[in-house]
């Protein structure tokens, strides 16, 4: 289902459908997080960075045998390391822009307990306590409405299912205490905005060289998106203008 014409969800979703159509040779869209585990720093996937930032949000989750969902799940990077090495029985990857999905479902169709499908955050297209764990990865300060994406998180949630959620914000927002509200339980909050930028400077080369690949007219723009060291996120994350939380919650 796609969201109203003018609505951030529809600018994002064009946003995304644009950018498949004109860079598709990265699986990743987060900001990362350094420093890398052992086994990540002594990887060659150039994507390593983006990686660790879903490995860290995850720490020992045990999905083993669980259906997890990721909402916004972007190109399927994240999805796809995770269904191979956290071992869930399904995995199921939501987000609102076609291409992505297109591009997530292409790459990584040999993932065999790994499917995606276009959805919106704030509209789940999931029955009630569907799913043992929910994931969401630097989407949410995109929706119109995280309120109603995290009530819809508490929804679709079993018992005892957990929320892992990695996301920035303006320093005067309080996503902790949005999420507490639906009646999640807090398990977890860290600041990680250091290691976010950390991981940002680490990774400008291959991010910068992606950039390269837009139209000219546009590469200041997908700079300030993309995290280039010296442009608009960089910067606000650098600077305490955003805070990047990961937080851990239970139903």
């Amino acid at each position: 289902m796609n969201a109203p014409a003018g609505t951030r969800s529809e600018q994002a979703r064009q946003f995304y459908n644009a950018a498949a159509a004109t860079a598709a040779d990265f699986s990743f869209m987060n900001y990362g997080f350094a420093p890398l585990s052992a086994e990540l720093a002594d990887s060659h996937e150039a994507e390593r960075h983006c990686l660790q930032l879903y490995r860290h949000l995850l720490g020992e989750a045990d999905v083993a045998g669980r259906r997890v969902v990721e909402v916004s799940s972007g190109r399927g990077g994240g999805a796809a390391y995770v269904a191979r090495v956290f071992r869930p029985a399904e995995y199921l990857g939501i987000d609102i822009s076609e291409q992505n999905v297109r591009l997530a479902s292409e790459r990584f169709a040999a993932v065999s307990n790994l499917r995606f499908q276009v959805g919106n955050a704030e509209q789940l297209p999931l029955a009630a306590a569907s799913c043992e764990a929910l994931i969401n990865v630097e989407a949410a300060h995109l929706y119109d409405n995280p309120v109603q994406f995290f009530a819809e998180v508490r929804r679709v949630l079993a018992d005892g299912g957990t929320f892992y959620h990695a996301d920035l914000a303006w320093a005067d927002k309080d996503p902790v205490g949005l999420i507490a509200a639906t009646g999640l339980s807090i398990v977890s909050v860290e600041d990680i905005s250091a290691n976010v930028v950390q991981a940002l400077e680490a990774d400008h080369s291959r991010r910068e060289a992606i950039v390269a690949n837009f139209p000219a007219a546009l590469q200041n723009d997908f700079r300030d998106w993309s995290g280039v060291v010296g442009h608009r996120a960089y910067n606000r994350l650098r600077s305490g203008e955003w805070i990047y939380r990961a937080i851990r919650a239970r139903k």
